[in-house]
């Protein structure tokens, strides 16, 4: 077995294990889920290990607690991690939508609040109510997430945040560090024509009027597409064309979108990831049709069937507060079972067969 801590792809500890999808500082959540699970964090004690696949923390009212409970699991041998593209974003020192609670978010101009979800149609900001981290607090989760793979893999399995794309894998393989793996990577980006092109301000204003550019979506898909540590933690992008109007969505308008990645995925080995704000079967909202457009909330994708999201939009429960919906009306914290292909949720009583 590859040493756990000479490489950014490590091995899975063993062959059964439950994959928790995006956690987003949903601390009650994840406590529901391990007790439901079989675990026993302070006694040290799971009916078998834990997989955790990356965006612990923002939006949700306590990351600070989720953080110091997933570490606890991984440093006592009962859980693995890898990094998200929050958790990236931490580490860059990026002020993102979500993350006012561990980098303050002090800018508001022109109707741009710099912590705040703004639904598109409405003129009020929702806010990310949530516990501040203290200096000492900063420093250890910083710490920690420094030491977190970017994937892992069996000879059956493998797990990464976003997207498992073979060059950045092996990339990430040859990395001897976080830091060296973050380090741009001087990507060429296209001579493009932005003449008319809007300015990064009017891309971040929920109030502009915003059209798709060409040259715009040809440097962003480089700089998102080429950089191995944004392919995986965030996934391959698209241009939408100029037939779609561009989204405002966590902080900026898109012209890109996400691509179904795992239709071009012929590695037979399961592969489960997060990030995608899947809906589960009883959700009370319409699922995103951006990348699964034709797939069942339980459904497993790809040309082998072999593709599997776990993401299952916990991080929209802070809008079901604000809205004073039912808590489980936008979804909910999964786990996947391993290698029984149960789903199992935090506020559900049924557990799920998925489908291949």
């Amino acid at each position: 077995m590859t040493s756990q801590s000479s490489t950014l792809v490590q091995s899975l500890l063993s062959d059964r294990f439950d994959i928790i999808g995006d956690i987003h500082g949903e601390i009650d959540a994840l406590r529901s889920l391990l007790a439901r699970l079989g675990v026993d964090a302070e006694r040290g004690r799971a009916d078998r290990p834990l997989v955790f696949v990356g965006d612990l923390i923002d939006r949700g009212p306590d990351s600070i607690a989720v953080v110091e409970l997933v570490e606890h699991l991984v440093q006592g041998g009962l859980a693995q991690c890898v990094m998200g593209n929050h958790e990236f974003n931490l580490l860059r020192g990026k002020i993102k939508q979500g993350n006012g609670w561990f980098i303050p978010h002090e800018e508001v101009r022109e109707g741009r609040h710099a912590d705040g979800w703004h639904p598109i149609g409405e003129s009020e900001r929702v806010g990310f109510p949530s516990r501040q981290a203290a200096q000492s607090e900063r420093a250890r989760i910083l710490s920690f997430l420094a030491t977190l793979p970017v994937a892992l893999e069996s000879k059956d399995v493998r797990v990464v945040h976003a997207a498992w794309q073979e060059e950045a894998i092996q990339t990430a393989r040859q990395s001897s560090s976080v830091e060296a793996f973050f380090q741009p990577r001087g990507v060429a980006l296209p001579e493009v024509d932005l003449s008319g092109a809007p300015t990064p301000d009017e891309m971040e204003n929920p109030a502009s009027e915003i059209q798709f550019h060409p040259g715009l979506a040809q440097l962003q898909l480089a700089a998102q597409n080429e950089e191995p540590a944004k392919v995986l933690t965030s996934g391959l992008e698209q241009p939408i064309g100029p037939n779609k109007k561009p989204r405002y969505l966590s902080g900026k308008w898109r012209i890109l979108e996400r691509s179904p990645w795992w239709l071009n995925d012929h590695d037979p080995r399961a592969v489960v990831f997060g990030h995608y704000w899947r809906r589960r079967p009883d959700a009370q909202v319409p699922g995103k049709a951006e990348v699964f457009e034709g797939v069942g909330p339980l459904d497993w994708m790809g040309p082998h069937k072999q593709a599997f999201c776990v993401d299952y939009s916990v991080g929209y429960r802070f809008m079901a507060r604000h809205k004073g919906h039912p808590i489980g009306y936008h979804g909910g914290l999964a786990a996947l079972r391993w290698p029984e292909r149960v789903l199992i949720f935090d506020d559900l009583e049924q557990t799920f067969q998925t489908v291949r």
